[in-house]
C-alpha cells in the first residue's frame, strides 16, 4: 500500500508541475495581442495547435517518467549513497517477508555493515522488467542488488548490467536446487543467486475433483491467470507442455519450426475447446485475471473450485476466514498432474554498484538457510535450498520432507497476521505445502532461455491468445512468428 501511495504522490507531483507550466504558458500567450487589442483567427488557430502539441509532449513525458521512475515508497536515489539499495517487484508475501529480512539484516549489523533498503518498483512483472532495465541503461549506481525474474538473467548479463560472481561467492552451492541455480547462469558464468522459487500448484476447495492426468488439466471449474501479461505466457506454456509438446519452448534448446507448427500449435488448439463460453477457462480469460484477481475469485467461492497459482497464495487462503471452518481449512493444495513452469526471483549485483563486497554479503544473507526457512514458513515463498525443506542435497523427494517449523515458532511476534487472526498454518499444513512444492519441482520446466525473452513473451502470448479464442491462426504463421521472437524480432500471427 505504501508503494502505491508513494507512487501516486510522485505521479501527482509531476502532473501538477506540468499543469502549472501549461497554465503559465497559456496566460503568457493570452497576453500577446495585436495592435488593435485583438488577435487574428490565424494567430489563435496557431496557438491552439501549439497548445495541443505541448499537451501531447507533456503527456508523453509523464508516461515515460511513469515507466522509467519506480513508483515505490522510496524514490530512485539521485546519487550513490553509503547504504545498499535493493530494487525489485512488490513483495506479495503475507507480512512482507522480504522487507522483514532486510530489517533483520539492518538490526543485526550493529554498525559493522551498511544498512539496506528495499525499493519496490511494481507489482507487474512486465513493468518490473521495463523499470529495472531503464534504470540500468541510464548507468546509475543507485541500485546495488536487483531482484529479477529468473528469465531476465540472459538479457541483463549480455548487456553488461550484472557483475559475474566468482565461484568463491557460491560456497555451499550444492545445497541450492540445481534447476534454480541454473536460472542464474549465462554463457558459462553465474550472474545471479536464486532467492525464491515459483512452481504452479493446484488449489482445490471442498471436494473438488482434482485432475489426475496432464491431458485433463485444465479441467472443469478451473481458474487461471489469463490476463494479457506474463501470466498468460506461463499458462500457455503449461498448456502446450501438457498437451503434446513437453520438451518444446523450455530451457536453452532452440525449437525447430516444425516443432512449433506440429506440436505447440495443435496443443494450444486442443485447450482452446475449454476457452469457449461456459467452459472452464472462459471466466478467467474474459475477466483478464491476474494473480490477485484469481486469488479473489477462488476466495469468494464462485463456481470454479480449482485454481492454478503460486505457492505464496497458500498463506493468503489459510488466513482468510472465508476459507476456514473453525480449525479446519476449506481448501487443499497439490502438485499439478503434469509439467509446470519453474520460475522465481534471483538476486544479482548491479554492474555499477560501488558496494560489490557488501552487496554479495547481503545476497548470501538473504539466500541463507534460515532466511529461506522464514520466507517459506511466514510468507509462502518456495525456498531455493534443499536444507530449507529438511532435505539432503540432491534428494528431491516429497516423502523425504520433514516437519517444518511454523512462522509463529520462528518469530516471537506473529507479524504475518497483522489482522489479529490466529496462525492456522500448522506443522501438518506447512508440510503438505512443502511436499506439493517438491512434487511440482520434480516436473517443473524453465521458460525458454533467450536474450530476447521480453520479445518472445509478448509475441507468444499474443499468438496463443488468438489461438485460444478460436481465431484462424495458420500453424506456419505461428511457427514463423515465435521463431522470429526468439531472435528478438517483433512479429505477429
Amino acid at each position: 500500500m505504501a508503494t502505491n501511495s508513494a507512487g501516486q504522490t510522485d505521479s501527482a507531483g509531476q502532473t501538477d508541475s506540468a499543469g502549472q507550466t501549461d497554465s503559465a504558458g497559456q496566460t503568457d500567450s493570452a497576453g500577446q495581442t495585436d495592435n488593435a487589442g485583438r488577435r487574428s483567427i490565424r494567430e489563435r488557430t496557431r496557438e491552439h495547435w501549439i497548445a495541443a502539441v505541448v499537451c501531447v509532449v507533456v503527456g508523453a513525458l509523464i508516461v515515460v517518467l511513469a515507466v522509467v521512475l519506480p513508483p515505490s515508497y522510496d524514490a530512485l536515489p539521485d546519487a550513490c549513497g553509503d547504504q545498499l539499495t535493493i530494487a525489485g517487484g512488490s513483495d506479495v508475501s503475507l507480512g512482507n517477508q522480504r522487507r522483514a529480512l532486510v530489517e533483520s539484516w539492518n538490526e543485526g549489523g550493529r554498525g559493522t555493515r551498511p544498512r539496506a533498503r528495499l525499493v519496490e518498483v511494481s507489482p507487474s512483472a512486465d513493468l518490473q522488467y521495463s523499470q529495472l532495465k531503464a534504470a540500468q541503461e541510464t548507468g546509475t549506481c543507485a541500485y546495488d542488488v536487483l531482484i529479477m525474474d529468473a528469465q531476465w538473467t540472459a538479457e541483463f548479463a549480455r548487456d553488461g548490467h550484472l557483475k559475474p560472481l566468482d565461484k568463491s561467492a557460491l560456497a555451499g552451492s550444492q545445497d541450492f536446487f540445481p534447476a534454480a541455480l541454473a536460472m542464474g547462469a549465462y554463457a558459462g558464468r553465474q550472474y545471479a543467486v536464486p532467492f525464491n522459487l515459483d512452481v504452479g500448484l493446484l488449489y482445490h476447495r471442498d471436494k473438488a475433483k482434482v485432475p489426475a492426468q496432464p491431458r485433463d488439466w485444465p479441467s472443469e471449474y478451473h481458474t487461471a491467470q489469463l490476463g494479457d501479461y506474463e501470466g498468460l505466457t506461463v499458462n500457455a506454456l503449461e498448456f502446450a507442455w501438457n498437451h503434446g509438446a513437453a520438451d518444446v519452448l523450455t530451457g536453452t534448446r532452440r525449437p525447430t519450426r516444425s516443432e512449433l507448427a506440429d506440436r505447440v500449435h495443435p496443443a494450444l488448439k486442443a485447450v482452446a475447446q475449454r476457452m469457449r463460453p461456459g467452459k472452464p477457462l472462459w471466466t478467467s480469460f474474459m475477466r483478464g485475471f491476474k494473480e490477485q484477481e484469481s486469488i479473489d475469485a477462488f476466495t469468494d467461492g464462485g463456481d470454479d473450485a480449482l485454481l492454478r497459482h503460486w505457492p505464496y497464495a497458500y498463506r493468503h487462503f489459510a488466513n482468510d476466514p472465508r476459507l476456514r471452518d473453525g480449525g479446519n481449512l476449506r481448501f487443499g493444495v497439490t502438485a499439478p498432474p503434469g509439467h509446470t513452469v519453474l520460475g522465481g526471483q534471483s538476486l544479482a549485483i548491479s554492474a555499477r554498484s560501488r558496494h560489490g563486497k557488501d552487496a554479495l554479503a547481503l545476497i548470501q544473507y538473504l539466500t541463507g538457510t534460515e532466511s529461506q526457512k522464514q520466507i517459506f514458513a511466514c510468507g509462502g515463498f518456495a525456498p531455493t535450498r534443499f536444507s530449507a525443506f529438511g532435505l539432503s542435497p540432491g534428494v528431491l523427494r516429497q516423502d523425504a520432507v520433514r516437519s517444518i517449523a511454523t512462522c509463529s515458532e520462528r518469530q516471537a511476534s506473529n507479524r504475518d497476521n497483522a489482522g489479529g487472526e490466529p496462525d492456522s498454518v500448522t506443522h501438518e499444513r506447512l508440510t503438505e505445502l512443502a511436499r506439493a512444492v517438491v512434487a511440482a519441482l520434480e516436473r517443473a520446466r524453465p521458460r525458454p532461455v533467450t536474450e530476447h525473452y521480453a520479445t518472445f513473451s509478448t509475441t507468444f502470448r499474443n499468438c496463443a491468445r488468438k489461438i485460444l479464442t478460436g481465431a484462424d491462426v495458420p500453424s506456419d504463421a505461428f511457427a514463423e512468428a515465435v521463431n522470429a521472437s526468439l531472435d528478438g524480432k517483433t512479429a505477429t500471427c
